[in-house]
């Protein structure tokens, strides 16, 4: 999940190998000064804690696994780094992760709790938003909405979400389903059978279209059973093929056959 500020391989296509040591490409921050200073101020007062030591070998290696399922090129021209943190909050609301378009550089929270394919959809969520954000004119939105119910509308307007007042309205989903179950928010993450036929994996989806993409983008790179959702429900499939248009407009290696062997090489049983 993000939060709406001031913007401040696989398959024949070339390994993007991020310079892990003695570089910054993956960090972990000790405190938060490596946000925007405006982050910082009132009334966002953002957060974090550090990632305990212990973990960070393997928030390494998850994110390694993601990042080698894009072509270098991609990356390299699109992505500066990622930032790892113990918790991350902002409005007084915990997130999972958020991005800096200025920078290029993604924030993720790890804890030893943690599934690690969920960490990784985490990545590959917060990615596909910096994308979207670089690449908006590559991203068919009048087709990816016409899968969506005629009386369907986005609770927050626009392609690329923005805020509305102080926050974004995906922080007001988050804070208000925070408060409501006392937990973390990840229920918005659950994949929801009952939603699917109307077009939506999880509740979540239905917040913006920005934010449809981004858990449809995090199911592409890591659930191999998208797929026969996929053949279960035509709305879905619809958008997986939007989606795939708009990564293959990115790099052309990003093909449908390109997804689906991604998706062959992963465990059946690796469901999120």
């Amino acid at each position: 999940m993000k939060l709406r500020l001031p913007h401040l391989l696989l398959l024949g296509a070339v390994f993007f190998t991020p310079p892990l040591s003695g570089e910054d490409f993956i960090i972990f921050p000790g405190d938060r000064s490596f946000l925007p200073k405006s982050w910082i101020e009132d009334p966002i007062d953002a957060s974090i804690e550090a990632l305990a030591p212990e973990l960070k070998a393997e928030a390494n290696k998850i994110l390694e696994r993601a990042i080698k399922k894009y072509p270098g090129k991609l990356l390299e021209r699109s992505l500066k780094g990622v930032a790892v943190v113990g918790s991350l909050r902002f409005y007084d609301v915990g997130y999972g992760g958020t991005y800096m378009a200025n920078s290029r550089r993604i924030v993720l929270v790890y804890r030893e709790t943690f599934d690690a394919i969920g960490f990784e959809q985490r990545f590959h969520h917060e990615l596909s938003s910096l994308l979207l954000k670089q690449n908006e004119d590559l991203f068919e939105a009048q087709r990816w909405s016409s899968a969506n119910k005629p009386d369907f509308t986005y609770r927050a307007a626009g392609i690329v979400e923005e805020q509305n007042g102080d926050r974004s309205e995906a922080t007001r989903v988050l804070e208000a389903e925070q408060k409501k179950t006392g937990g973390s928010g990840s229920s918005l993450l659950a994949l929801n059978p009952g939603l699917m036929k109307e077009g939506f994996l999880t509740p979540y989806n239905q917040v913006s279209i920005e934010q449809d993409l981004n858990e449809t983008a995090a199911h592409l790179f890591t659930n191999p059973e998208l797929w026969q959702l996929c053949l279960l429900h035509p709305r879905i499939d619809q958008k997986v093929h939007v989606l795939i248009d708009f990564y293959r407009g990115l790099d052309p290696a990003m093909d449908r056959r390109y997804f689906r062997e991604l998706n062959e090489a992963l465990p059946k049983s690796s469901k999120p």
